[in-house]
Protein backbone atom coordinates (compact mmCIF):
# COMPACT_ATOMS: atom_id res chain seq x y z
CA UNK A 1 0.00 0.00 0.00
CA UNK A 2 1.32 3.45 -0.88
CA UNK A 3 0.77 6.83 0.71
CA UNK A 4 -2.47 8.64 -0.04
CA UNK A 5 -2.62 11.73 -2.22
CA UNK A 6 -4.52 14.08 0.11
CA UNK A 7 -7.96 14.99 -1.19
CA UNK A 8 -7.47 12.98 -4.40
CA UNK A 9 -6.86 9.25 -4.07
CA UNK A 10 -5.90 6.25 -1.99
CA UNK A 11 -2.92 5.02 -3.98
CA UNK A 12 -3.19 1.29 -4.64
CA UNK A 13 -0.24 1.11 -7.03
CA UNK A 14 2.48 3.47 -8.14
CA UNK A 15 3.98 3.42 -11.64
CA UNK A 16 7.20 5.42 -12.02
CA UNK A 17 8.59 5.75 -15.53
CA UNK A 18 11.81 7.23 -16.93
CA UNK A 19 11.58 10.13 -19.41
CA UNK A 20 9.44 9.12 -22.39
CA UNK A 21 9.96 10.31 -25.99
CA UNK A 22 7.46 13.04 -26.84
CA UNK A 23 7.57 14.82 -30.20
CA UNK A 24 6.00 18.04 -31.35
CA UNK A 25 4.85 17.13 -34.86
CA UNK A 26 3.57 20.63 -35.62
CA UNK A 27 5.04 21.95 -38.85
CA UNK A 28 6.96 25.17 -39.36
CA UNK A 29 4.15 26.48 -41.59
CA UNK A 30 1.71 26.42 -38.65
CA UNK A 31 3.92 28.80 -36.69
CA UNK A 32 4.66 30.95 -39.75
CA UNK A 33 0.89 31.33 -40.24
CA UNK A 34 0.49 32.45 -36.63
CA UNK A 35 3.38 34.91 -36.77
CA UNK A 36 1.89 36.62 -39.84
CA UNK A 37 -1.27 37.33 -37.84
CA UNK A 38 0.54 39.18 -35.02
CA UNK A 39 1.39 42.89 -34.87
CA UNK A 40 4.88 43.47 -36.25
CA UNK A 41 6.36 44.54 -32.93
CA UNK A 42 5.07 41.35 -31.30
CA UNK A 43 6.40 39.17 -34.13
CA UNK A 44 9.90 40.47 -33.47
CA UNK A 45 9.66 39.53 -29.80
CA UNK A 46 8.63 35.90 -30.22
CA UNK A 47 9.59 34.63 -33.67
CA UNK A 48 13.00 33.23 -32.67
CA UNK A 49 11.46 31.18 -29.80
CA UNK A 50 7.95 30.59 -31.14
CA UNK A 51 8.05 26.83 -30.48
CA UNK A 52 8.66 27.54 -26.79
CA UNK A 53 5.72 29.95 -26.50
CA UNK A 54 2.57 28.72 -24.78
CA UNK A 55 0.56 31.94 -24.58
CA UNK A 56 0.79 35.55 -25.76
CA UNK A 57 -1.24 38.32 -24.13
CA UNK A 58 -1.59 41.68 -25.90
CA UNK A 59 -3.42 44.68 -24.44
CA UNK A 60 -3.98 48.15 -25.87
CA UNK A 61 -1.73 50.66 -24.07
CA UNK A 62 -0.29 47.83 -22.00
CA UNK A 63 2.76 45.54 -22.11
CA UNK A 64 3.07 42.27 -24.00
CA UNK A 65 3.11 39.19 -21.76
CA UNK A 66 4.51 35.92 -23.07
CA UNK A 67 4.31 32.60 -21.26
CA UNK A 68 7.14 30.36 -22.37
CA UNK A 69 7.58 26.73 -21.34
CA UNK A 70 9.96 27.74 -18.58
CA UNK A 71 9.40 31.47 -18.05
CA UNK A 72 6.81 34.23 -17.89
CA UNK A 73 8.17 37.36 -19.57
CA UNK A 74 6.66 40.86 -19.56
CA UNK A 75 8.00 43.00 -22.39
CA UNK A 76 7.82 46.74 -21.53
CA UNK A 77 6.45 47.96 -24.84
CA UNK A 78 3.10 49.72 -25.16
CA UNK A 79 0.82 48.51 -27.92
CA UNK A 80 -1.13 51.22 -29.74
CA UNK A 81 -4.60 51.03 -31.28
CA UNK A 82 -2.90 50.65 -34.66
CA UNK A 83 -1.05 47.59 -33.34
CA UNK A 84 -4.31 46.12 -32.07
CA UNK A 85 -6.13 46.81 -35.36
CA UNK A 86 -3.86 44.22 -37.00
CA UNK A 87 -5.66 41.62 -34.91
CA UNK A 88 -9.05 42.60 -36.36
CA UNK A 89 -7.98 41.04 -39.66
CA UNK A 90 -7.06 37.65 -38.20
CA UNK A 91 -10.45 36.25 -39.19
CA UNK A 92 -14.13 36.24 -38.32
CA UNK A 93 -14.46 36.48 -34.55
CA UNK A 94 -17.26 34.36 -33.12
CA UNK A 95 -19.84 35.59 -30.64
CA UNK A 96 -17.86 34.04 -27.78
CA UNK A 97 -14.80 36.12 -28.71
CA UNK A 98 -12.80 33.20 -30.09
CA UNK A 99 -11.35 32.12 -33.40
CA UNK A 100 -8.77 29.67 -34.65
CA UNK A 101 -6.43 29.52 -37.61
CA UNK A 102 -7.37 26.96 -40.23
CA UNK A 103 -5.04 23.98 -40.45
CA UNK A 104 -3.45 24.79 -37.08
CA UNK A 105 -4.28 24.25 -33.40
CA UNK A 106 -3.69 27.87 -32.34
CA UNK A 107 -6.54 29.79 -30.72
CA UNK A 108 -7.25 33.50 -30.28
CA UNK A 109 -9.47 35.00 -27.58
CA UNK A 110 -10.62 38.64 -27.78
CA UNK A 111 -12.27 41.44 -25.82
CA UNK A 112 -13.31 44.73 -27.37
CA UNK A 113 -13.90 48.15 -25.82
CA UNK A 114 -16.25 50.55 -27.61
CA UNK A 115 -15.89 48.56 -30.80
CA UNK A 116 -12.07 48.40 -30.73
CA UNK A 117 -9.98 45.33 -29.97
CA UNK A 118 -8.53 45.98 -26.54
CA UNK A 119 -7.27 42.61 -25.29
CA UNK A 120 -6.20 39.46 -27.14
CA UNK A 121 -4.78 36.23 -25.77
CA UNK A 122 -3.22 33.68 -28.13
CA UNK A 123 -2.91 30.05 -27.07
CA UNK A 124 0.01 28.69 -29.07
CA UNK A 125 -0.84 25.01 -29.40
CA UNK A 126 1.39 22.13 -30.40
CA UNK A 127 0.59 18.64 -31.63
CA UNK A 128 2.42 16.31 -29.26
CA UNK A 129 2.80 12.63 -30.06
CA UNK A 130 3.78 10.34 -27.21
CA UNK A 131 2.18 12.16 -24.29
CA UNK A 132 -0.37 9.39 -23.75
CA UNK A 133 1.98 6.45 -24.31
CA UNK A 134 2.52 5.95 -20.55
CA UNK A 135 -1.27 5.45 -20.34
CA UNK A 136 -1.55 2.97 -23.22
CA UNK A 137 -1.96 0.09 -20.75
CA UNK A 138 -5.39 1.50 -19.86
CA UNK A 139 -6.38 3.13 -23.15
CA UNK A 140 -5.80 -0.03 -25.20
CA UNK A 141 -8.39 -1.97 -23.21
CA UNK A 142 -10.88 0.83 -22.48
CA UNK A 143 -14.32 -0.35 -23.55
CA UNK A 144 -16.82 1.72 -21.60
CA UNK A 145 -15.88 5.40 -21.87
CA UNK A 146 -13.21 7.71 -20.53
CA UNK A 147 -13.16 10.92 -18.49
CA UNK A 148 -10.05 13.14 -18.50
CA UNK A 149 -10.09 15.58 -15.59
CA UNK A 150 -7.85 18.42 -14.49
CA UNK A 151 -7.72 22.05 -13.53
CA UNK A 152 -7.51 24.72 -16.28
CA UNK A 153 -4.02 24.79 -17.78
CA UNK A 154 -3.12 21.30 -16.54
CA UNK A 155 -2.68 19.92 -20.06
CA UNK A 156 -5.99 18.08 -20.53
CA UNK A 157 -6.47 19.03 -24.17
CA UNK A 158 -2.90 18.16 -25.19
CA UNK A 159 -3.28 14.77 -23.50
CA UNK A 160 -6.73 14.30 -25.04
CA UNK A 161 -5.32 14.70 -28.56
CA UNK A 162 -2.80 11.91 -28.00
CA UNK A 163 -5.42 9.70 -26.32
CA UNK A 164 -7.49 10.15 -29.49
CA UNK A 165 -4.51 8.94 -31.53
CA UNK A 166 -4.24 5.74 -29.48
CA UNK A 167 -8.00 5.10 -29.41
CA UNK A 168 -8.13 5.81 -33.15
CA UNK A 169 -5.76 2.91 -33.81
CA UNK A 170 -8.64 0.51 -33.18
CA UNK A 171 -11.67 2.74 -33.79
CA UNK A 172 -10.56 4.82 -36.81
CA UNK A 173 -13.51 6.64 -38.41
CA UNK A 174 -15.98 5.26 -35.88
CA UNK A 175 -14.43 7.65 -33.34
CA UNK A 176 -16.14 11.04 -33.76
CA UNK A 177 -14.44 14.12 -32.31
CA UNK A 178 -17.03 16.75 -31.42
CA UNK A 179 -14.85 19.85 -31.22
CA UNK A 180 -16.80 22.38 -29.13
CA UNK A 181 -14.33 25.25 -29.56
CA UNK A 182 -12.36 23.75 -32.47
CA UNK A 183 -9.23 23.53 -30.33
CA UNK A 184 -8.77 19.75 -30.37
CA UNK A 185 -8.22 19.30 -34.11
CA UNK A 186 -8.22 22.89 -35.33
CA UNK A 187 -10.59 25.50 -36.72
CA UNK A 188 -11.99 25.98 -40.19
CA UNK A 189 -12.83 23.47 -42.92
CA UNK A 190 -9.33 22.02 -43.19
CA UNK A 191 -8.43 19.90 -40.15
CA UNK A 192 -5.02 19.69 -38.57
CA UNK A 193 -2.93 16.77 -39.95
CA UNK A 194 -3.03 15.10 -36.52
CA UNK A 195 -6.70 14.29 -37.24
CA UNK A 196 -5.58 11.13 -39.07
CA UNK A 197 -8.47 8.66 -39.66
CA UNK A 198 -10.87 9.78 -36.94
CA UNK A 199 -14.07 11.62 -37.89
CA UNK A 200 -14.08 15.34 -37.10
CA UNK A 201 -17.22 17.28 -36.18
CA UNK A 202 -16.23 20.97 -36.04
CA UNK A 203 -18.60 22.96 -33.83
CA UNK A 204 -16.76 26.15 -32.94
CA UNK A 205 -19.43 27.49 -30.62
CA UNK A 206 -20.15 25.67 -27.33
CA UNK A 207 -23.79 26.85 -27.47
CA UNK A 208 -24.27 24.64 -30.55
CA UNK A 209 -22.74 21.54 -28.95
CA UNK A 210 -26.01 19.95 -27.80
CA UNK A 211 -27.50 20.10 -31.30
CA UNK A 212 -24.33 18.79 -32.97
CA UNK A 213 -23.95 15.94 -30.51
CA UNK A 214 -27.49 14.76 -31.20
CA UNK A 215 -26.99 15.06 -34.97
CA UNK A 216 -23.83 12.96 -34.74
CA UNK A 217 -25.58 10.20 -32.79
CA UNK A 218 -28.70 10.10 -34.99
CA UNK A 219 -27.00 10.33 -38.38
CA UNK A 220 -23.66 8.50 -38.04
CA UNK A 221 -23.99 5.84 -35.33
CA UNK A 222 -20.57 6.46 -33.76
CA UNK A 223 -18.99 3.78 -31.58
CA UNK A 224 -17.17 6.41 -29.53
CA UNK A 225 -17.56 10.18 -29.27
CA UNK A 226 -15.14 12.79 -27.96
CA UNK A 227 -16.65 15.77 -26.12
CA UNK A 228 -14.19 18.39 -24.90
CA UNK A 229 -15.15 20.62 -21.98
CA UNK A 230 -18.48 19.24 -20.86
CA UNK A 231 -19.93 22.48 -19.54
CA UNK A 232 -23.72 22.43 -19.54
CA UNK A 233 -26.64 20.21 -18.54
CA UNK A 234 -27.45 20.00 -22.26
CA UNK A 235 -24.05 18.44 -22.94
CA UNK A 236 -24.73 15.87 -20.21
CA UNK A 237 -28.15 15.01 -21.66
CA UNK A 238 -26.67 14.53 -25.12
CA UNK A 239 -23.91 12.28 -23.78
CA UNK A 240 -26.41 10.20 -21.81
CA UNK A 241 -28.57 9.91 -24.96
CA UNK A 242 -25.53 8.81 -27.00
CA UNK A 243 -24.79 6.12 -24.45
CA UNK A 244 -28.35 4.82 -24.72
CA UNK A 245 -27.69 4.44 -28.46
CA UNK A 246 -24.48 2.47 -27.89
CA UNK A 247 -21.92 5.26 -28.22
CA UNK A 248 -19.23 5.49 -25.56
CA UNK A 249 -17.83 8.91 -24.71
CA UNK A 250 -14.41 10.43 -24.11
CA UNK A 251 -14.98 13.59 -22.06
CA UNK A 252 -12.93 16.30 -20.41
CA UNK A 253 -14.08 17.91 -17.17
CA UNK A 254 -12.72 20.91 -15.32
CA UNK A 255 -12.16 19.24 -11.94
CA UNK A 256 -9.14 18.83 -9.71
CA UNK A 257 -10.47 15.66 -8.08
CA UNK A 258 -13.36 13.22 -8.17
CA UNK A 259 -14.64 14.86 -5.01
CA UNK A 260 -14.88 18.30 -6.65
CA UNK A 261 -16.65 16.74 -9.66
CA UNK A 262 -19.09 14.98 -7.34
CA UNK A 263 -19.75 18.13 -5.31
CA UNK A 264 -20.26 20.41 -8.36
CA UNK A 265 -23.62 22.03 -7.70
CA UNK A 266 -23.86 25.39 -9.48
CA UNK A 267 -25.18 24.04 -12.78
CA UNK A 268 -25.32 20.36 -11.83
CA UNK A 269 -23.70 19.71 -15.18
CA UNK A 270 -21.94 16.53 -14.11
CA UNK A 271 -24.70 15.08 -11.92
CA UNK A 272 -26.39 12.96 -14.60
CA UNK A 273 -22.98 11.83 -15.88
CA UNK A 274 -22.08 10.34 -12.51
CA UNK A 275 -25.68 9.26 -11.83
CA UNK A 276 -26.01 11.42 -8.75
CA UNK A 277 -29.08 12.80 -6.98
CA UNK A 278 -29.59 14.39 -3.58
CA UNK A 279 -29.27 10.99 -1.88
CA UNK A 280 -25.98 10.01 -3.55
CA UNK A 281 -25.19 7.50 -6.28
CA UNK A 282 -28.06 5.87 -8.17
CA UNK A 283 -26.28 3.96 -10.92
CA UNK A 284 -23.09 3.61 -12.95
CA UNK A 285 -21.47 6.73 -14.41
CA UNK A 286 -21.33 7.14 -18.18
CA UNK A 287 -17.65 6.14 -18.26
CA UNK A 288 -15.70 3.46 -16.42
CA UNK A 289 -12.17 4.86 -16.70
CA UNK A 290 -10.94 8.17 -15.30
CA UNK A 291 -7.62 9.97 -15.78
CA UNK A 292 -6.79 12.92 -13.54
CA UNK A 293 -4.09 15.20 -14.98
CA UNK A 294 -2.18 16.78 -12.09
CA UNK A 295 0.55 18.32 -14.23
CA UNK A 296 3.09 17.41 -16.87
CA UNK A 297 3.78 13.69 -16.50
CA UNK A 298 1.69 13.34 -13.31
CA UNK A 299 -1.54 11.33 -13.52
CA UNK A 300 -3.92 9.40 -11.31
CA UNK A 301 -5.83 6.57 -12.99
CA UNK A 302 -9.25 5.59 -11.64
CA UNK A 303 -9.83 2.12 -13.07
CA UNK A 304 -13.44 1.75 -11.88
CA UNK A 305 -15.28 5.07 -11.74
CA UNK A 306 -18.45 3.52 -10.41
CA UNK A 307 -16.64 2.15 -7.36
CA UNK A 308 -14.65 5.36 -7.01
CA UNK A 309 -17.72 7.59 -6.92
CA UNK A 310 -19.30 5.31 -4.34
CA UNK A 311 -16.26 5.89 -2.16
CA UNK A 312 -16.51 9.64 -2.68
CA UNK A 313 -20.22 9.57 -1.83
CA UNK A 314 -19.31 7.98 1.49
CA UNK A 315 -16.62 10.61 2.17
CA UNK A 316 -13.72 8.26 1.50
CA UNK A 317 -10.76 8.63 -0.84
CA UNK A 318 -11.24 6.68 -4.09
CA UNK A 319 -8.65 4.03 -5.05
CA UNK A 320 -6.29 5.07 -7.82
CA UNK A 321 -3.05 4.24 -9.63
CA UNK A 322 -0.43 6.99 -9.50
CA UNK A 323 1.57 7.35 -12.72
CA UNK A 324 4.68 9.57 -12.69
CA UNK A 325 6.77 10.18 -15.80
CA UNK A 326 10.17 11.76 -15.18
CA UNK A 327 10.76 14.97 -17.12
CA UNK A 328 14.35 14.63 -18.24
CA UNK A 329 14.58 17.35 -20.87
CA UNK A 330 12.59 19.56 -23.19
CA UNK A 331 10.42 17.77 -25.67
CA UNK A 332 11.84 17.77 -29.15
CA UNK A 333 10.00 18.30 -32.39
CA UNK A 334 10.16 15.76 -35.13
CA UNK A 335 11.41 18.04 -37.90
CA UNK A 336 14.61 18.65 -35.92
CA UNK A 337 14.87 15.04 -34.83
CA UNK A 338 14.71 13.79 -38.41
CA UNK A 339 17.07 16.30 -39.99
CA UNK A 340 19.44 17.19 -37.15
Amino acid sequence: MHADIPGIARVMRRVTLPPQPVFDVSTASEFDHLLRMLPGRVQVLVESRIREVEEIRMQAFGPVEVLYQHAHVIYPIELTLDDMKVLDSVGQWRADGRLGLEGTLHRFGRLDTMGHTSLVTVRVAKAFVGLAEPLREWLSVAQDGLVIMGLPGSGKTALLRDCIRILGERLAGRLFVNDSSNEILGDGFQPHPITDWVSRVPIGDPTLQFEKLNQTVKNFQPRWMVVDEVSSPGDARAIAYARSRGARAVMTWHAGSLRSAYQEQDERTLWPLIQRNEEGITGPPVASLGILVRGRGEYVIFEDLEACFHEVAHDRLPPGVQVSVAQGSRWGHREQALTG
